[in-house]
C-alpha cells in the first residue's frame, strides 16, 4: 500500500441523498469504495469519543471488517476537562469490547497546552487530538485514522470560514482524507446516524459542551444553521455541494502552486525566504496560495494566520515600499527589501545563547544542546544529484579530502573570517551575517562546521570555497542542519 501522508482526497458534489433512501453501512461502504480510502486488509485506528458519530462510526466499521479483513482498535482521548469524561472513557471501553477491538487511552493535558500557548481551550484539544491520534497511528503501525466528522459538521466549518473571512481553502471545508486521516461518514447526515443508532440500540453520550453558547461552534450549529434552514431547508445538503465545488477550484490551484513555488522560496533553518519580484508577478490567487504553503510547512498549523496576514505579504510584493515588517501570530514576522521577503520566527526566552563548542571526531549525528538543533554528517560516494539545492539550505556536500579531522562545530566568535562560494577572498562573519540579513539575535545560533580555523559551512546558509567539490573529488561528506530534535 502506498503511504498515505501524501494522499488528500475530497468529496464530490454529487447530490446528498434522502437520509431514509439507503441503508447506512451500504452507502458508507460505497463512499470508501468510490474514495479509496482504503484496501481490504488496511489497519485503522478509529477515534471514539463516545458521541452519537463516532458511536455510529465504530458500529459501521466493525460490521464490514470481516468482508474487508479489517484490523480495527478504538482510541479514546480524555482531555480531563469534565468530570463526566471518566465516565465516558469507560463507556468507550465497554462498548470497544463489545466490538472485539483493542482499545486505548490517552490523557491529553489541554489546560496547560492553553496556559502554554494561549490558545483557546478548544483550539488546544483539536491541535493535541490530532497529535495523539498521529502518535498512536505511528507507534502502533497502523495504516489510517478514521474520524467521525459528518456533513453537519462539514456545513458547519463552511459557516465558520465564512465568519472568520477564510479564503477559498476556507470555505471548501474538510476533505475526505488528509494524509492518514480519514473520514467515512463526511457525506453522512447526523439524522441518518441517529436513526441507525435507534435501529441497531447503540446507546451514545451527549458531551454538554455541544450545548455551550460560549463556542462559535455551538452557536452556528443551533442558531444560525436553524435561522438560515427558515430559507432554505437543504441547507446543510448545499453548503456541502458548495464546499464540494470549492474544493475543486483548490486542488487546481494548489497544482499550479507545486508547479511555480520551486523558482520562488528557499529556505534557511527555520527561515522562509521568498523572491519578491517573482512571487508579485504571480495572480493573487496563486501568490497567496504560495505564501499559506511556506507557512504551514513552518508553522504546522495557520489557525491564527487570516487573509489580512497574507494579502499584507503579497502586498510588499507589489513595489513600494521598497523595504518593511510585518507582525505574525504566535511570534513569527516577516520583513522585505528590493529582493526578498523573509519570513522567521523570533525565539521564544532567551533569544541569545552562549559559546559553544563540539569536535567532530568522524561522521554522525552531533546535538546542539544550547540550541537544540542537531548537525548530520555522512560520508557518500555517488556525485548524482543537485550538490546545494537552491530550496533546501539545510543541505550541503564538500569534499571530503579536503578537510582536517576533527571538525569542530561551534558559533561564531568574533574576528571569524569566511571564504563563501565563489567569492576571491575572504569576509568577515559578522559581514556575511548582515549581507544576508541574519537578525542579531539570530547569529549566536547557527551553526559553523570548521576544520583547523577554516569554516566548512555556515549550517543552513552557504559552503566555504575551499572546501567546493571539484572534478578531482572522490569522496564527499553531506552535511545535514536540523531544526529541533524533531526533525
Amino acid at each position: 500500500m502506498a503511504s498515505p501522508s501524501a494522499i488528500i482526497k475530497n468529496p464530490s458534489f454529487l447530490p446528498f441523498r434522502n437520509p431514509s433512501s439507503l441503508n447506512l453501512r451500504l452507502s458508507v461502504e460505497k463512499i470508501i469504495q468510490e474514495y479509496g480510502l482504503f484496501n481490504r486488509g488496511a489497519k485503522v485506528l478509529i477515534g471514539v469519543s463516545g458521541g452519537p458519530d463516532s458511536m455510529a462510526l465504530l458500529a459501521l466499521l466493525s460490521g464490514l471488517r470481516q468482508k474487508w479483513k479489517l484490523a480495527l482498535a478504538v482510541l479514546y482521548c480524555h482531555h480531563g476537562l469534565r468530570a463526566e469524561a471518566d465516565e465516558e472513557e469507560s463507556f468507550v471501553r465497554e462498548w470497544s469490547e463489545r466490538f472485539s477491538c483493542p482499545f486505548v487511552s490517552r490523557r491529553l493535558p489541554v489546560r496547560e497546552y492553553h496556559k502554554k500557548t494561549g490558545k483557546s481551550i478548544q483550539e488546544a484539544a483539536r491541535e493535541l487530538r490530532y497529535r495523539i491520534f498521529e502518535e498512536e497511528r505511528s507507534q502502533r503501525d497502523f495504516d489510517f485514522v478514521a474520524l467521525a466528522h459528518t456533513a453537519n459538521d462539514q456545513a458547519e466549518e463552511v459557516l465558520i470560514g465564512l465568519i472568520r473571512g477564510s479564503g477559498l481553502g476556507g470555505l471548501a471545508g474538510m476533505p475526505i482524507q488528509r494524509g492518514p486521516f480519514i473520514r467515512p461518514l463526511l457525506r453522512t447526515f447526523r439524522a441518518e446516524i441517529l436513526k441507525y443508532l435507534a435501529q441497531k440500540n447503540i446507546p451514545y453520550k451527549e458531551d454538554a459542551s455541544n450545548y455551550d453558547r460560549r463556542y462559535l461552534r455551538t452557536r452556528v450549529r443551533h442558531e444560525l444553521l436553524e435561522e438560515l434552514k427558515g430559507y432554505s431547508p437543504n441547507i446543510i445538503a448545499q453548503l456541502n455541494q458548495m464546499a464540494g465545488l470549492l474544493q475543486k477550484d483548490e486542488e487546481y490551484l494548489q497544482g499550479e502552486v507545486a508547479r511555480v513555488i520551486r523558482g520562488i522560496v528557499s529556505y534557511s533553518g527555520q527561515a522562509i525566504y521568498l523572491n519578491r519580484s517573482k512571487l508579485g508577478a504571480l495572480p493573487q490567487a496563486l501568490g497567496a496560495r504560495v505564501i499559506q504553503r511556506v507557512l504551514l510547512e513552518r508553522m504546522g498549523q495557520l489557525s491564527h494566520i487570516r487573509s489580512v496576514h497574507i494579502l499584507s505579504i503579497l502586498k510588499a510584493t507589489k513595489g513600494s515600499p521598497r523595504s518593511g515588517w510585518l507582525p505574525l501570530p504566535n511570534d513569527w514576522s516577516a520583513n522585505w527589501d528590493r529582493e526578498t521577503v523573509t519570513i522567521l520566527q523570533t525565539p521564544i526566552g532567551p533569544k541569545l545563547v552562549g559559546p559553544f563548542l563540539y569536535p567532530i571526531e568522524r561522521p554522525g549525528k552531533y546535538s546542539i544542546s544550547e540550541t537544540g538543533d542537531f548537525i548530520f554528517l555522512r560520508k557518500v560516494r555517488d556525485r548524482s544529484g543537485p550538490i546545494s539545492p537552491a530550496d533546501d539550505k539545510n543541505r550541503a556536500r564538500v569534499d571530503f579530502d579536503s578537510l582536517t579531522w576533527p571538525l569542530v562545530l561551534r558559533n561564531h566568535k568574533p574576528g571569524d573570517r569566511f571564504e563563501p562560494l565563489g567569492l576571491r577572498g575572504s569576509k568577515k562573519v559578522s559581514r556575511f551575517f548582515i549581507d544576508r540579513r541574519v537578525p542579531g539575535e539570530s547569529r549566536s545560533r547557527i551553526p559553523l562546521i570548521c576544520s583547523g580555523e577554516k569554516i566548512v559551512w555556515i549550517a543552513g546558509m552557504e559552503i566555504g570555497h575551499l572546501f567546493r567539490l571539484t572534478p578531482q573529488t572522490t569522496k564527499i561528506l553531506e552535511m545535514v542542519y536540523g531544526k529541533g530534535e524533531d526533525r
